[in-house]
């Protein structure tokens, strides 16, 4: 004896249903977006040519912040910065950072390429060995994304 299945969504409408509702289940449709959550104001939109330009770009930012934050800085083709993603907020030590994070955002603003930032609230300018790590996979998940990582610059702020 059959199992009684669970009517579709036709017949329960009182239509009959078709051999295609009968063979498939329903998938949900999504639409993915990229939404403005704020504005940061920088004096110019100029080509970020030098770590020193980043971390300029991001001192300010990064001032007050008393945890890690891990920022995605969105270039276009001419290498004028479009926008900032924060990617990541951890502790006072580290923040986890998935590449699948850092390269969602640069897709839905087609970004030409990243230049990835994050702050040490100690203080210390030395990267880490986790700091490194997630570099080079920033980087060959880049090169297989045709979005290539231009830098990694690191913001050694004290926090008050």
């Amino acid at each position: 004896m059959d199992k009684p299945t669970k009517p579709s969504a036709g017949a329960a409408r009182g239509r009959k249903t078709s051999y295609k509702e009968r063979l498939f289940r329903f998938v949900p449709l999504y639409t993915t977006r990229l939404v403005r959550e704020g504005e940061v104001l920088f004096d110019e939109r100029t080509k970020l040519s030098a770590p020193e330009e980043v971390a300029a770009v991001m001192m300010d930012y990064f001032a007050d912040k008393d945890r890690e934050e891990f920022i995605v800085m969105l270039v276009d083709t001419s290498g004028k910065l479009t926008g900032l993603v924060k990617t990541s907020m951890g502790g006072l030590a580290a923040s986890v950072v998935e590449p699948r994070q850092v390269f969602k955002a640069a897709i839905l603003a087609n970004a030409a390429s990243v230049i990835v930032c994050h702050n040490h609230p100690s203080g210390n300018p030395e990267p880490s060995r986790e700091d490194i790590r997630i570099t080079r996979q920033l980087v060959e998940a880049g090169k297989l994304m045709g979005i290539p990582v231009l830098d990694h610059v690191l913001s050694a702020t004290r926090s008050c």
